[in-house]
């Protein structure tokens, strides 16, 4: 077989510089954990064991134990090894025949080819923690037939996929390692890529060479779990990326070929999903700039959520950290400019169109790229005081053919320009055709809306249709409408915006997990008090497919301002009514109606009774708030869906009253709401039922635990043991939670019950619990067994030491504990008998503590 040396791979990719440079093996990189004092990474001399073919290979692995180190014979053969499954704190790296392992820079590599799968699972997330590392060094990858790698959610399509592991900041290490993509065979899907991360990773030294253009990522990293971030979402550490090598075969002319994607571009905008990765001393080649939080074309790194660091990386041609696109095309004065700059465009073009321009009777402009359109003087500046205008026939046609292009965060965006005397007519093509000025057919897949922003429409010239369905602005997809102006609409004519659902792409491409379009910061105003009730802001749902499924809209109208409307929103097209909200799934919040009224008050459900009946009627996502002026004092809350269940500020749970959270549940969150019981009683009418004030069944899912956040558990009106049925809890779990910033005040030492008490004999109460940055106290003198945190089962004062207990795999993390006796015990013994933490204890269990304050 060909052997391959580091060295020449690196001389025909740019130079050596940057491997030569690094003494990797005489400085380790990195540390291993998140505490200081644990070991770095060390490379032995000599390997304990040697595999010179496929089948000596995987019984090496399968046979291994923790800290083995595998050599790969440089002299071996290592085609079409098929699935390799790292589940332990093993290295793989390049030797002789002898085991002996040189410096890489020297040293031959041993070569994987065809068909071949590196998985570290998400199954070995409790294994690969607390420094115990699985590390991928000095080897190189030729002739890779990329295919599904992987099992369950955590597959890819990859060369090496790494699932969620990482806790306790613990990265997967890959070091020295050789990828030359001229004879690979992958595939173009979105998120391929040669080593795809759902966890944390450490990458450096390695060369990443002849990436082909018509096939997407290098690396992918996936940030949609906290193990991506440390196992942390409180003091989160992304993925590092150093020293390595970038280059791909042919200058990028391809906007899908990144170095790296960083982040889910559909998970953007969501919680704890970003990545916190840092890339320092690495080297692009033939990609235009470096780093954008749009896919644009040429850019090296996909920055999604725009959290990364990046420090002394360097394009070559010898530029350093760019960080911005290349420059855009001079601005266009005239109407057959902007139609030759639209032509001539590609993903990521900024079209400037002057201010001083004529731009009338434009005609159809067809937008089918992730291109912007935006209004600037002469010299290409942004000006917020004059727009370009657009009037007479024009129609700014964004196609449903363009669904492909326009995704992934490929995003087409209309920004600060205005329309005067526009004579509207069809615009578009095809089934997605409408009487409109601006037109979007049925694009939005992975979450990307088209954008329309600081628009301005003045409707007083306007020669427009009164058909039912003509808008200004019509949509068949997903589109984002922010601090825009529509003003002097006619009362004569019909919408001034119109969401036509029919599509999965009008909820992001997804029906299982839509989002809809998001309308702004925008006036909506007409000429005229509206005497014709014709005429409405936006329709929402297209009336004749009520009661079909997939055709609702889930839009959200936030901050707007509807003037000489009489009312904001109905789900009938009622006279003088601003958003006719076909479906009734319409999210609306701080929207103003002048002229007509204002927002009304929110409504609270009054009493227990009504929360239950509002949970019932809402779906999952949907969010119920408790009213600071009502009482719930009595009753079962039951949460059996993923709902959110919050608060105004100072609404409160009091008396008997509790929360049994029930299967079905998984996802749903408990905040902001204050807990001042002066009862413990059992909480459901299910055989899980339990006495507690919030009570967890076996409720959870990989990924969507039960969020209790920012709640307040005060348990001063307790002060006697039978007003705590059966030593019940305040929190009791059987499931899977996440409790954050939280507080919990006045415990007693003088009586039995624990704050929160989670038990381990369900599986999803093993699912990996946290209980992180919160604040408990206790008061009072007694010596009655009671703890602020207690997991698993006791007897006699001593955590039982069996399989429940000791895998419970609960991380209590960066808490501050006040005026306990003990601090973290699986026996709280005699005399005073109240704990911090009671539980087993880390050495001898699953369980993490670490980050805790004892005062």
């Amino acid at each position: 077989m060909r052997i391959k040396k580091i060295s020449a791979l690196v001389a025909i990719a740019l130079s050596t510089s940057l491997v030569a440079g690094c003494d990797f093996y005489d400085e380790p990189p990195g540390d291993g954990g998140t505490d200081p004092g644990q070991p770095p990474v060390e490379t032995p001399d000599v390997a304990d064991v040697v595999a010179s073919s496929s089948a000596e290979l995987l019984s090496a692995i399968d046979t291994a134990e923790a800290g083995t180190v595998i050599g790969l014979n440089i002299d071996g053969s290592f085609e079409n090894v098929g699935t390799i499954v790292i589940n332990k704190a093993i290295t793989l790296i390049t030797s002789d025949a002898d085991g002996a392992i040189d410096d890489p820079v020297e040293n031959e590599q041993a070569i994987l080819s065809g068909a071949v799968c590196i998985d570290i699972p998400t199954e070995a997330a409790e294994i690969l923690r607390g420094g115990e590392q699985a590390r991928i060094s000095n080897l190189a990858f030729e002739n890779i037939v990329m295919d599904s790698c992987g099992l369950g959610e955590s597959t890819s399509n990859s060369i090496i996929n790494i699932g969620k592991v990482g806790k306790d900041k613990t990265a997967v290490i890959l070091d020295n390692l050789s990828f030359d993509g001229t004879g690979f065979e992958e595939s173009t899907s979105d998120s391929a890529a040669w080593v795809y991360s759902r966890g944390l990773v450490n990458i450096s030294d390695s060369v990443f060479t002849n990436k082909s253009t018509d096939a997407q990522s290098m690396i992918y990293l996936n940030c949609g779990s906290s193990a991506s971030r440390g196992g942390s979402y409180a003091n989160d550490l992304g993925s590092t990326m150093t020293g390595n090598i970038f280059a791909l075969a042919e200058i990028n002319a391809n906007d899908a070929t990144k170095a790296a994607t960083i982040g889910v571009p559909s998970n953007l905008g969501q919680d704890n999903k970003n990545c916190a990765a840092t890339f320092t001393g690495n080297t692009f080649e033939k990609f235009g700039f470096l780093i954008s939080e749009t896919s644009d074309q040429s850019t090296a790194l996909y920055d999604v959520f725009g959290d990364t660091t990046e420090s002394d990386n360097t394009l070559t041609d010898g530029d350093t950290d760019p960080g911005v696109p290349p420059e855009a095309p001079d601005v266009v004065t005239t109407v057959a400019e902007l139609h030759a700059a639209i032509d001539a465009a590609s993903s990521g073009t900024v079209i400037s169109l002057d201010v001083a321009g004529d731009f009338a009777d434009a005609g159809t402009l067809v937008i089918n790229q992730a291109i912007t359109l935006q209004s600037t003087d002469s010299e290409g500046v942004v000006t917020e005081t004059e727009q370009a205008i657009f009037s007479g026939a024009v129609c700014i046609d964004i196609p449903t053919e363009a669904a492909e292009i326009l995704r992934n965060g490929n995003q087409a965006k209309i920004s600060n320009i205005g329309f005067e005397n526009i004579v509207m007519n069809d615009c578009g093509s095809g089934e997605s055709t409408s009487t409109s000025i601006i037109n979007i057919g049925k694009v939005g897949k992975d979450k990307t809306a088209v954008a329309l922003e600081n628009l301005t429409f003045d409707g007083s010239g306007f020669e427009e249709s009164t058909g039912e369905s003509d808008a200004w602005v019509y949509s068949r997809g997903l589109v984002d409408i922010s601090d825009s102006e529509f003003v002097n609409k006619s009362a004569d004519a019909q919408n001034i915006v119109y969401l036509n659902c029919g599509s999965s792409a009008s909820r992001g491409g997804s029906n299982s997990d839509p989002r809809g379009s998001i309308i702004s910061g925008s006036t909506f105003g007409l000429g005229a008090d509206n005497t014709s009730g014709m005429t409405i802001a936006a329709t929402i749902g297209v009336p004749s497919n009520l009661g079909q499924e997939d055709k609702n809209c889930g839009a959200e109208f936030t901050d707007n301002t509807f003037d000489k409307f009489s009312a904001l929103i109905s789900e009938n097209n009622d006279i003088g009514t601003a958003l006719y909200d076909v479906f009734g799934d319409t999210t609306e919040t701080n929207n103003t109606v002048t002229g007509g009224g204002t927002d009304p008050e929110p409504t609270y459900p009054e009493n227990v009774d009504e929360v239950n009946a509002a949970i019932q009627a809402a779906t999952a996502g949907s969010t119920i708030t408790l009213g600071a002026s009502f009482e719930y004092s009595a009753g079962v809350i039951t949460i059996d869906r993923a709902i959110t269940l919050t608060g105004q500020t100072g609404a409160a749970i009091s008396g008997s009253a509790c929360i049994d959270v029930v299967d079905g549940a998984a996802g749903a969150q408990i905040t902001n709401i204050t807990f001042n019981n002066d009862a413990i009683a059992k909480c459901g009418a299910t055989d899980d039922a339990k006495e507690a004030v919030i009570n967890i069944q076996k409720v959870g899912e990989d990924g969507m635990p039960i969020i209790l956040d920012n709640l307040s558990f005060d348990a001063s009106n307790i002060t006697e043991q039978d007003q705590i049925e059966n030593k019940g809890a305040w929190i009791r779990s059987y499931g899977f939670i996440n409790l954050t910033g939280s507080e919990f005040l006045s415990q007693s030492r003088n009586l039995q019950n624990d704050m929160v008490k989670l038990t381990c004999s369900s599986s999803k109460g093993r699912m990996g619990t946290l209980v992180d940055g919160n604040s408990f106290s206790i008061i009072g003198d007694g010596n009655k067994e009671t703890a602020a945190v207690k997991i698993g089962d006791s007897s006699g004062g001593v955590i039982k030491d069996a399989d429940n207990e000791n895998t419970c795999a609960v991380t209590v993390s960066n808490n501050s504990f006040t005026d306990y006796t003990l601090e973290a015990v699986n026996d709280v013994g005699e005399g005073v008998r109240d704990a911090a933490i009671f539980a087993r204890l880390p050495a001898e269990s699953t369980n993490v503590f670490t980050g805790n304050t004892h005062n």
